[in-house]
């Protein structure tokens, strides 16, 4: 009870340093009028009506992807079930690739007995919910879903159902811990539905106190992926990066070096615009004139020369 009890305060702490405002932390992945962000397994498989994304086709292959792969995300959404819907959101799922990710299950009550393994809020067939949710057909959930390096936490009408510390789950042994995020098409009987809206996500990968902290990270997969995260951000994770340089942590060292070469390289390719190169050099600049030491400021040095020459 204490561990549950901490895991909950640790997701308390997440949301509460960060921010938690939607308006300006939270980006929309629905805008309620086309599909774009999404991309459709199936022609038909779902259709926007009234602002609202509906399944509208029945069985296997009917599912609906983002066009853009997250890793670490607090997702929001809200989902009403027909009176036999069956529907899940696919975390970390690359569709070509059998079994790959996990759903977070959306179930309305229909079946006289649904165990804990396979109701709304469960890591479907992985990690049941310690909390059941209303699953009440016919009117709006609300929905959360965090994926936190290896912790995932799912909330339903604003209360925890589900906890999972990835690390400890056999059967999710060997999942991604970046992918596409879908929603899955109809698995109820023909007829039956699911609809959507209000979907925003916060990119926590876009976050540069956050990214540093998975330099940190005791899993080298999720550390390579902190590592491929401050890459994609580019100039904004420079000055972060070389205030490791100091660092004694071998791992989180050696990270950040190669991640500010790899910086610097982009932004010396010829095809790189030359507002970025001039951007991404500016803060090299920066860095040195902040180095610590005669090695930081070499190599700080020589990158700024690798992008200039």
């Amino acid at each position: 009870m204490k561990k549950h009890l901490l895991l909950i305060s640790c997701i308390v702490l997440l949301i509460t340093s960060t921010g938690s405002s939607q308006n300006s932390d939270f980006i929309p992945l629905f805008n309620g009028r086309d599909l774009t962000n999404w991309v459709l397994a199936a022609p038909e498989g779902f259709e926007v009506v009234l602002g609202e994304l509906i399944t509208r086709s029945h069985g296997p292959g009917t599912d609906i992807f983002t066009a853009k792969s997250y890793g670490n995300f607090i997702l929001r959404l809200e989902f009403l079930l027909s009176e036999v819907g069956n529907s899940g959101v696919f975390i970390w799922r690359n569709p070509s690739i059998q079994g790959n990710g996990f759903e977070v299950q959306l179930l309305a009550p229909w079946t006289p007995w649904r165990p804990d393994l396979y109701c709304t809020g469960s890591l479907y067939g992985h990690v049941a919910v310690t909390n059941r949710p209303d699953e009440t057909p016919g009117i709006w959930h609300s929905m959360e879903i965090i994926c936190d390096r290896k912790l995932v936490t799912v909330s339903v009408n604003g209360e925890v159902t589900t906890i999972a510390d990835i690390d400890t789950v056999e059967t999710l042994a060997g999942k991604p811990y970046t992918g596409l995020i879908g929603l899955q098409g109809n698995h109820g009987r023909k007829g039956q539905y699911a609809k959507f809206r209000n979907i925003y996500i916060r990119d926590l990968d876009a976050e540069p106190d956050y990214i540093i902290k998975g330099f940190y990270d005791k899993n080298d997969q999720r550390r390579k992926l902190a590592q491929i995260a401050a890459v994609n951000m580019g100039a904004k994770m420079v000055q972060p990066l070389a205030g490791m340089l100091s660092e004694e942590n071998p791992a989180a060292y050696s990270g950040a070096k190669q991640a500010l070469f790899d910086i610097a390289a982009k932004a010396s390719d010829p095809e790189c615009p030359e507002n970025i190169k001039k951007e991404v050099n500016a803060e090299v600049i920066k860095s040195i004139m902040n180095a610590s030491s005669d090695a930081e400021i070499n190599y700080l040095r020589w990158l700024s020369g690798l992008i200039t020459e």
